[in-house]
């Protein structure tokens, strides 16, 4: 669990506000996790618009950065297998991202409320996706799914009216989306 010493929690609060981080090095001991909870103080006006997660978390707790209204980027390293559920959610600034290798699952309410992300780039680890994970998200208007994907929550792109998913032709993502009357175009690859 994070201490509450300033150097490593408080980088959105009133007295320290700054536009990015790093998170630091020292946090990491053999596969560091930050717990469930914002990494800012419940309250606090976060003001970051960029974050760099180091090589060597593996996994960001629940709701570890809602509410950053701010946040555009966020870099996320190779060695990260999980994500909390509402890591992301409320984050209305975030515009792109792309998830690493390691991540199997897309947990609830992942991303919910950012309505600004444009682009999400989901490896081919990615096995289900959780309710509400991408709910209004109404500037995402493409998102490939991978055919790894076997398990998708009905609601998991609630309130996306632009939205198209991209994926193999006979795969359970083109059967979700027909089902619920989605969007769905085949991928460019998928003659290959």
């Amino acid at each position: 669990m994070m201490s509450n010493d300033r150097s490593t929690q408080d980088f959105g609060d009133a007295e320290n506000r700054t536009p990015s981080c790093v998170l630091p090095e020292e946090m990491l001991a053999r596969g560091f996790a930050f717990e469930e909870g914002s990494l800012f103080h419940e309250g606090s006006r976060c003001d970051l618009e960029e974050a760099d997660v180091p090589e060597g978390v593996v996994s960001l707790g629940n709701g570890c950065f809602a509410g950053c209204r701010e946040l555009k980027r966020v870099s996320l390293p190779g060695t990260l297998r999980e994500l909390g559920m509402g890591a992301f959610s409320g984050c209305v600034s975030l515009e792109a991202i792309a998830l690493p290798a390691g991540i199997r699952r897309l947990r609830k309410e992942l991303f919910s409320g950012c309505e600004n992300l444009t682009e999400v780039h989901i490896p081919a680890t990615v096995t289900s996706i959780g309710e509400w994970a991408f709910r209004e998200c109404s500037s995402l208007t493409s998102v490939y799914l991978p055919p790894s994907i076997t398990d998708i929550c009905a609601e998991s792109f609630l309130s996306c009216p632009n939205l198209t998913l991209v994926g193999q032709p006979d795969s359970f993502v083109a059967e979700y989306a027909d089902k619920l009357g989605l969007r769905f175009e085949p991928s460019p690859d998928a003659s290959a």
